[in-house]
């Protein structure tokens, strides 16, 4: 294995996780491997493809990725050829009449050419080595970009009468996904191998800015010597902001689906020679792009979920260098994606899924613990997590309260139970709740039950989540554990910070219904919308909604960065209304 990639590759050592995968291979097992984005998925079915006897077919989606790596391996001198519909009818006899003859070591094709019923009685002739499904979240209905061409081939793969191992390799696949990938193409357990997703040399953040264009306009000119990203949700605003780059005279480019094919490959080339350090895009554009320089990665808007986000994020420092992934995000982001879920034709299930992506990635943009461990957390839920010191939440400098007390309590409640248990069960011990199961485990009888009996059960779960994150404590299918290095918290000075959190017990409930409005505070809202749109003359809905205005009687924000958060606020009310109701809730605090 290392003498092959050695000589092909000119590499010494393997990176993490292919070594394992192509151990799997070439032991005859079918394989799934979970690699970062940038990990070198592509060795682990190339060098057993070169050590096996035959040809290995390459299932990919992405038409630039098979030119790509075909003319790599050309240049290694490795017999490798692609058919896709980029060639005319010609170019693809003369790659099949190559595949027929056994002259190929790698061929690449779409899901779609399984379709071809004389592809097809080629397969049953050529001599197949492996079969390689690259990009393989794709085959699962749960996968952020599932592709029913991709399902469909799987049987027709298990329908060449020959022996031969399969491998499915992705960077992004969450454990229900790769539960899916193994039922279909019948890979077990042990033939499972995954790395951390943790990129180190990524510095993800999240900014909440409502001045979005500003800050990209001002982050380019700034870092105009860097190749970087910016993806937007539409074509509309990919085209907005590359006219307001151009405007302030910063080199610029874009691309989206609805450009011409030779438009589109101009961006791609101009981005890709270093001719244009800056492509605004859309999510159609950077699968299969082979740019290891890409220094910063900015989502101008929330994608519609964590896997999509990663991947996209992902392209940032591929070459191991510190690159920045930089998130803007709004609230309004999250009404685009609703409309998306509930106007698609999927059924009931599958929309109830992407609904629960959506929700995860909004917390992803509101947490205040790590965001690379968030990262992790979601990929690999019993991964052990880290702070990783350098995102925007680790850096932040809200983190004032000290819950050293808290943190010892709730790790001393952990370790003195007889059997791990769930967040649950630690956070009603620690509550001093008398339920059934915490009578019959005897957990009345602990020194730690009701320690924490003045603490909220969400101020609990905040507190256990920051010891997950912070890695004191860790998860093994919901069960919670201590980790080794509590003993150095518990027995040294350490001290650790977290966001203020606590509810201030003084201060008093006034009149609210179930949902928390403060009825009081909405009323006087209600008549602050109704002057401003007497005056006007416009409907008092076209100021503010009463959702809106609910949510004020809510969270009672009292500066401009705070109201921002809240949906239905945009950049111009923000400037023409707000100032009033800011005022009206100020004034509604100090006197009630």
């Amino acid at each position: 294995m290392e003498q092959t990639l050695s000589h092909y590759f000119g590499y010494k050592a393997f990176r993490p996780g292919q070594k394992e995968i192509i151990s799997q291979i070439l032991s005859g097992n079918h394989t799934l491997g979970v690699l970062p984005t940038g990990g070198g998925k592509s060795v682990c079915y190339q060098i057993p493809g070169l050590m096996l006897k035959g040809t290995t077919i390459v299932i990919s989606p992405l038409i630039s990725l098979m030119k790509d790596q075909v003319d790599q391996l050309k240049s290694m001198g490795v017999s490798a050829a692609y058919l896709n519909s980029s060639q005319s009818s010609h170019e693809q006899r003369e790659v099949e009449k190559l595949l027929a003859q056994g002259e190929l070591k790698f061929l690449y094709v779409a899901p779609e050419r399984f379709e071809n019923g004389y592809f097809q009685h080629l397969l049953t002739r050529a001599t197949i080595a492996l079969v390689a499904f690259d990009e393989a979240h794709c085959i699962s209905k749960w996968g952020h970009d599932f592709r029913p061409s991709y399902q469909a081939v799987v049987h027709k793969v298990f329908a060449i009468p020959q022996n031969f191992a399969m491998v499915a390799l992705t960077a992004t696949a969450t454990a229900e996904v790769q539960q899916d990938i193994m039922s279909r193409l019948n890979i077990l357990k042990q033939h499972v191998v995954k790395t951390s997703v943790k990129r180190r040399n990524l510095v993800f953040k999240v900014n909440p800015t409502y001045q979005r264009q500003k800050f990209v306009l001002d982050y380019v000119k700034t870092h105009e010597k860097e190749a970087g990203i910016i993806y937007c949700s539409t074509r509309k605003q990919v085209e907005s902001l590359y006219e307001a780059l151009d405007d302030a005279d910063i080199p610029a480019t874009y691309y989206h689906a609805g450009l011409s094919a030779k438009l589109r490959d101009e961006a791609q080339n101009d981005f890709l020679y270093d001719r244009t350090r800056v492509v605004v895009a859309t999510n159609a554009f950077g699968m299969g792009i082979d740019k290891s320089n890409v220094r910063y990665v900015i989502h101008y808007n929330m994608p519609g979920d964590l896997e999509s986000y990663y991947q996209e994020a992902g392209r940032a420092g591929r070459d191991g260098l510190q690159s920045e992934c930089i998130l803007l995000f709004s609230d309004r982001d999250i009404s685009l994606h609703e409309y998306f879920i509930t106007s698609s034709k999927a059924d009931d299930d599958y929309k109830e899924r992407m609904g629960e992506k959506l929700t995860k990635m909004i917390q992803y943009t509101k947490t205040n613990k790590c965001l690379e461990a968030t990262l992790v957390h979601y990929f690999e839920p019993n991964e052990n997590l880290e702070e990783c010191q350098q995102c925007s939440n680790c850096v932040d400098k809200r983190k004032t309260y000290n819950m050293t007390k808290e943190a010892k309590m709730i790790i001393s409640c952990v370790a003195r139970l007889k059997q791990s248990e769930a967040y649950q069960v630690v956070i009603q011990v620690l509550r001093g709740e008398k339920t059934d199961y915490v009578k019959h485990q005897n957990y009345e009888d602990l020194s730690t039950y009701g320690i924490m009996h003045d603490y909220t059960t969400s101020e609990l779960h905040h507190l256990i989540d920051e010891l997950r994150f912070k890695g004191f404590l860790n998860e093994q299918d919901e069960i919670l554990l201590c980790d080794a290095s509590v003993e150095t918290l518990l027995n040294s000075n350490e001290q650790i910070y977290t966001v203020p959190f606590r509810q201030k017990s003084k201060e008093t409930v006034h009149i609210n219904t179930v949902e928390g409005v403060d009825r009081k505070l909405f009323d006087q809202l209600v008549e602050v919308r109704l002057k401003i749109s007497e005056k006007l003359n416009v409907p008092p809905t076209n100021i503010f909604s009463d959702y809106t205005l609910e949510e004020f009687a809510k969270r009672k924000p009292t500066t401009k960065e705070e109201m921002i958060h809240i949906d239905g606020v945009g950049s111009y009310k923000l400037k023409h209304y707000c100032p009033q109701f800011l005022e009206a809730i100020q004034n509604y605090k100090t006197y009630v």
